[in-house]
């Protein structure tokens, strides 16, 4: 597979948050995509296409005039870029409210300035609970935009700085993904929360925020034992700096006899911290897929265990 000048990928995607962020231009930015183009929104739909992707995303940004959107980081590591974007929406009130939730995505590059991939990880009741709010508060399609707005303070902790020489990142990282195999095997996820550190911070785009080693310890060993079998394949990942952006996949295992697949995409980020800690974990998904994906496994007869 060629790999692309990274040059030529910064301008392709400085492009790409033009025609978006910057201008709300979606027909054009549509075009940035190759014609048999993939895009994977986790909660509206798989278009396939770019003449899908248009009539996909011009509709749809019909609906939220009012919205404005910030990239808060973005990482270009080989052909993909990842980026962490918000989506925010004006205070009604005047009294500094905030009405925003995080979305991430994953960008395949490929070449002559065009994407061939686009894949998006949120959580769709956060997006709905947020929308729900700036309407009751007063919120309207003619509610000016507020390109002021950023990210929500406190989000999440800094990267830890300065960086560490990405080879002993990529090996931390292999050996937290080994861990994680161990916990499958084994029913132990004590040996996996011991990879954090004492302060470390975890944000679940489902079941919350969690401060401390001994919380996310509390929290990993409940939430884990009704499937002692489910399996974390890593699809592929980036760095930059001390921070890791990784695709990981949460699958069952097929019943037998059944050759379905029973997975769902989470976008984990983490910091790295040194002496083999992380100190922050995020993990971006559609809770809503998850309960899809795990309903489809009982019912084909998948079984959690008492």
């Amino acid at each position: 597979m060629t790999e692309y000048p990274r040059e030529e990928i910064e301008a392709a995607f400085a492009e790409f948050r033009r025609r978006g962020v910057e201008t709300h231009d979606w027909p054009a930015w549509a075009q940035l995509f190759t014609e048999d183009a993939l895009y994977e929104e986790h909660n509206l739909g798989v278009f396939h296409g770019r003449a899908e992707i248009e009539r996909w995303i011009v509709d749809c940004m019909a609906d939220y005039p009012s919205m404005t959107l910030w990239i808060e980081w973005y990482a270009i590591d080989g052909n993909r870029i990842s980026f962490y974007i918000w989506n925010n929406l004006p205070d009604p009130t005047g009294t500094g409210q905030r009405f925003g939730f995080p979305n991430t995505t994953f960008l395949e590059y490929a070449g002559d300035g065009k994407f061939s991939f686009e894949g998006d990880y949120y959580n769709p009741e956060d997006a709905g609970r947020v929308f729900g709010e700036w309407l009751k508060a007063g919120g309207r399609r003619s509610t000016p935009q507020d390109r002021s707005l950023q990210g929500i303070d406190g989000w999440s902790p800094p990267v830890p700085e300065p960086a560490f020489p990405r080879d002993e990142i990529e090996a931390e990282f292999a050996k937290y993904r080994e861990r994680g195999s161990i916990a499958v095997a084994t029913g132990d996820w004590n040996q996996w929360a011991d990879q954090f550190t004492d302060d470390a911070e975890y944000r679940e785009h489902h079941y919350g925020y969690f401060k401390g080693q001994q919380e996310i310890r509390d929290w990993i060993n409940g939430v884990m034992q009704p499937f002692p079998t489910m399996e974390f394949p890593v699809s592929y990942f980036t760095v930059d700096g001390n921070r890791v952006s990784a695709l990981i996949p949460n699958i069952l295992p097929a019943p037998e006899g059944d050759d379905g697949y029973y997975g769902f995409d989470v976008n984990t980020i983490l910091h790295y911290a040194g002496n083999g800690k992380w100190s922050y974990e995020e993990d971006v998904y559609s809770p809503a897929e998850a309960q899809d994906v795990i309903s489809r496994w009982l019912a084909a007869g998948g079984v959690i265990p008492k």
